[in-house]
């Protein structure tokens, strides 16, 4: 008797289970919870912990990111040429990878005592390693999508649970500040010991549950021998790979806009509202806008499959996804124009615009990525070669570039404004590293409705020439599967 949803064990030769399907997904909650806590805590717990100095600071963090973004292709180009059984090019790696990910976690937030310089190369080491095997991991998590099923119908189910999966667990990542807090205001430990604390359970806790992901079976082999070249020739085949060139690109040139992270909008002077009567501060509307970017986005996520096929493919959706933004921030720009956005009714109003467009804009990384898969079909019937890895090692080196483009942008920005760090909120007083000038007080509307929009126009031009033909998708499919089929006659004929 057949199981309900996702405790159905069916499995045939394209479709996952859904109990295979699970425990892959909990694998991407658990990898991202310990991602999450290293990315956003460790430069904290060095700066303000450790007492290390800023520059510093950011010196370990600076040159460790330089070598994660120089790292994947590298790692993605080792996976693609090493020799494997049928069935392992990723899954080993899915399997040791986690435990010495969660040590080397471990490691870098205990205080062994060391002075300021040890500790320093002792970090830079761990981080170093930690990426090394970290990108083995990630690469092999993520890549292995692409060989859960020859059919693309049924990879894009795979990617649109493990996208949800990989989103709770930056969720679950960030409610490590919540646990500081409320352990250190009750006494139960010393903030250094918090950190040890969750290096234990979302570091080296979020690793044990990410082993999961070995449960996934890759179901792709290419048809015939793969032809092996030198990984900066792996690299260069990418020419063929059209699709992950235009959607590289088209996310590279969004993250070039002026816009500037939503603190700063929120907490300026004069943000204050009166809500039945009570004054709340521009951090706690901060907040609110949180939640309604956040949450309706995250259930949309569900349905991102059928609204692709809706809308007749990944392109389409990706298209409508960043016109909805566009058409949303400009509405939005003149409903808070001339400081109507000191109004709680008028924010209210600019903020359901923007958690209307966010909806879609959180099933984008969904079309991303089955868009990748796909085309990795398609290089594979072009060269003989599947590329899952150094694919995927590309989709993690933009990400870490459009999150560096923005920092370079923002500084100068900020400097145009005239923004100077040194004074107190108006509104409640509380001390946030901000002293805003009139220029960035005439400006801030601008820049947080309309900053974000000039990207969307940028990748918007891009994602038009991306071509995403879902009869000549069916026909790639369609000739592989000849191709592998005729490939295994031939070795049963071999074998007899």
């Amino acid at each position: 008797m057949k199981k309900f949803f996702l405790f159905d064990n069916t499995e045939t030769e394209t479709k996952v289970s859904n109990t295979r399907l699970l425990s892959y997904a909990a694998g991407l909650t658990g990898q991202n919870m310990t991602y999450n806590f290293v990315s956003n805590r460790l430069f904290v717990y060095l700066n303000t912990i450790l007492k290390i100095p800023s520059e510093k600071t950011g010196i370990i963090t600076g040159v460790s990111t330089l070598w994660d973004a120089i790292n994947d292709p590298l790692i993605g180009g080792l996976i693609d040429r090493r020799k494997h059984k049928p069935g392992q090019k990723m899954r080993p790696f899915l399997l040791w990878t986690p435990i010495i990910i969660g040590i080397l976690v471990f490691l870098m937030f205990v205080d062994f005592g060391f002075k300021e310089s040890q500790t320093i190369a002792f970090v830079l080491i761990l981080y170093i390693l930690f990426d090394v095997v970290y990108s083995l991991q990630d690469i092999s998590i993520w890549g292995i999508a692409a060989m859960s099923s020859p059919d693309s119908t049924e990879r894009g189910r795979v990617i649109q649970w493990i996208s949800i999966a990989a989103g709770l667990g930056g969720t679950l990542g960030g409610l490590f500040p919540t646990f500081k807090d409320m352990f250190v205001k009750n006494e139960i430990m010393t903030e250094k010991s918090t950190y040890v604390f969750g290096a234990m359970i979302f570091g080296l806790g979020g690793m044990l549950i990410a082993m999961l992901a070995y449960r996934m079976k890759e179901k792709v082999e290419p048809a015939v021998d793969e032809k092996k070249s030198s990984i900066l020739g792996d690299i260069w085949d990418l020419r063929h790979n059209k699709t992950l060139i235009i959607v590289c690109l088209a996310r590279t040139v969004q993250s070039i806009s002026i816009a500037l992270p939503w603190e700063y909008f929120f907490e300026t002077q004069g943000l204050a509202y009166n809500v039945f009567g009570a004054e709340i501060s521009g951090g706690t509307a901060q907040v609110v806008y949180g939640f309604i970017m956040g949450i309706p986005g995250a259930i949309a996520m569900f349905f991102a499959i059928k609204l692709i096929k809706r809308l007749g493919g990944n392109k389409n959706l990706l298209v409508f996804s960043e016109a909805i933004t566009i058409v949303a921030r400009v509405l939005a720009f003149f409903v808070g124009a001339n400081d109507r956005f000191l109004n709680i009714g008028a924010l209210g109003i600019v903020m359901l615009l923007l958690g209307t467009a966010q909806v879609f804009t959180n099933m984008k990384d969904i079309a991303h990525r089955s868009l990748l898969t796909n085309s990795i079909d398609e290089v594979e019937l072009e060269t003989g070669k599947r590329t899952e890895g150094i694919v995927f090692s590309m989709q993690n080196f933009v990400s870490k570039l459009t999150g560096a483009i923005p920092k370079f942008i923002q500084g100068y920005v900020l400097k145009f404004l005239g923004f100077d760090p040194n004074i107190k909120h108006a509104a409640n007083q509380t001390v946030i590293n901000a002293q805003v000038a009139p220029r960035f007080l005439k400006y801030r509307w601008h820049q947080f409705i309309l900053g974000p929009a000039i990207g969307s126009a940028l990748y918007l031009i891009v994602i038009l020439f991306l071509k995403d033909d879902q009869t000549h998708i069916a026909e790639v499919e369609r000739q592989l599967r000849a191709k592998r089929e005729a490939a295994a006659l031939e070795s049963e004929k071999v074998e007899a």
